[in-house]
């Protein structure tokens, strides 16, 4: 049984005339009656009664005339939604950020607008460290990732960046150094640090190691948390002081500050992030959305202008 078969036979039925159906169909009458004759061989049942002026159908019939209608309407949809596909407004995708990056205001605005413009797309959000997510865009799980400080060796991948961030100093209000505009990383020796763990930074560490140590800074760390949050925490009770994301600074309850030290710098850029054989269309519609959400924005979005939200390790 074919789909023609379906599609003959209902537009018989619908016509309760096979001379009518067939000037419909673009077929002759003959040919049409051969194929609902087979149709009913097939089926070993009579599928119409033969009337004088038409064709009425069985009770069979009728039973294979709303399950052709269904089937055929469903073939409908399929095709509809095949095509869709192909030109990237269905399907899935699974799309990583994290903690830090979710401050870049165009992300959730391009997660916003991408939902409104594809409603029938699905997007999978996965909570994710950068590392975390460059291993997932190779093996697979991750069609897209919001990264912090892509490695510059890893030509497999294609990327824009969206967002600019950097690290500075958070001490307690009350500390002799909160008051300074002039801080260098030498006035810093002797005090107890708060970082974020070096396996939830990975090569963020190792840059802002060096760039203490290139102001004659060798940091006192006293304690290593999985996140800002936990940091902002161990700070706020006045253990110690700390270095941060620029973009935290809205997080920064009462009683703590944050301030720029002259000779320390490790700038961060956030990009989106994907294989360059990646050929899903959805994936080309979902980077265009997040293209214009990020030049609607007349720049790149500084860490001044981030909005505020809960914070991590990048």
């Amino acid at each position: 049984m074919e789909l023609r078969h379906l599609r003959y036979f209902v537009a018989a039925a619908q016509a309760g005339n096979l001379h009518h159906a067939a000037l419909k169909l673009h077929i002759v009458q003959p040919a049409l009656s051969r194929q609902i004759q087979a149709l009913e061989e097939q089926l070993a049942t009579s599928l119409f009664e033969r009337l004088p002026h038409g064709v009425q159908l069985t009770a069979a019939g009728q039973v294979f005339f709303e399950g052709a209608v269904r089937i055929l309407d469903e073939v409908e949809r399929l095709g509809t939604r095949t095509r869709r596909a192909a030109r990237g407004q269905v399907g899935s995708l699974s799309i990583g950020f994290n903690d830090v990056g979710i401050r870049c205001p165009t992300i959730p605005e391009s997660f916003r607008l991408f939902r409104l413009e594809y409603p029938e797309a699905e997007l999978k959000l996965t909570l994710s460290k950068s590392q975390a997510q460059l291993a997932g865009l190779e093996d697979g799980s991750l069609h897209a990732g919001f990264v912090f400080d892509r490695p510059p060796h890893l030509p497999q991948f294609d990327a824009f960046p969206v967002f600019h961030d950097n690290r500075a100093l958070v001490l307690p209000a009350g500390h002799p150094l909160a008051s300074r505009d002039d801080l260098r990383l030498q006035d810093l020796r002797g005090e107890d640090f708060m970082l974020t763990r070096r396996d939830q930074l990975g090569a963020g560490w190792d840059r802002m190691m060096a760039a203490c140590r290139e102001g004659g800074l060798e940091p006192r760390v006293v304690q290593e948390m999985d996140n800002e949050q936990a940091i902002i925490s161990l700070l706020i009770a006045g253990m110690g002081v700390g270095f941060l994301t620029e973009s935290a600074r809205p997080l920064l309850p009462p009683g703590l500050v944050m301030k720029r030290v002259l000779d320390f710098s490790v700038p961060m850029t956030l990009e989106l992030v994907w294989l360059r054989t990646q050929r899903s269309p959805l994936l080309a519609s979902f980077i265009e959305v997040v293209r214009r959400v990020h030049l609607r924005s007349g720049r790149e979005v500084s860490s001044a202008a981030a909005a505020p939200a809960a914070s991590s390790a990048a």
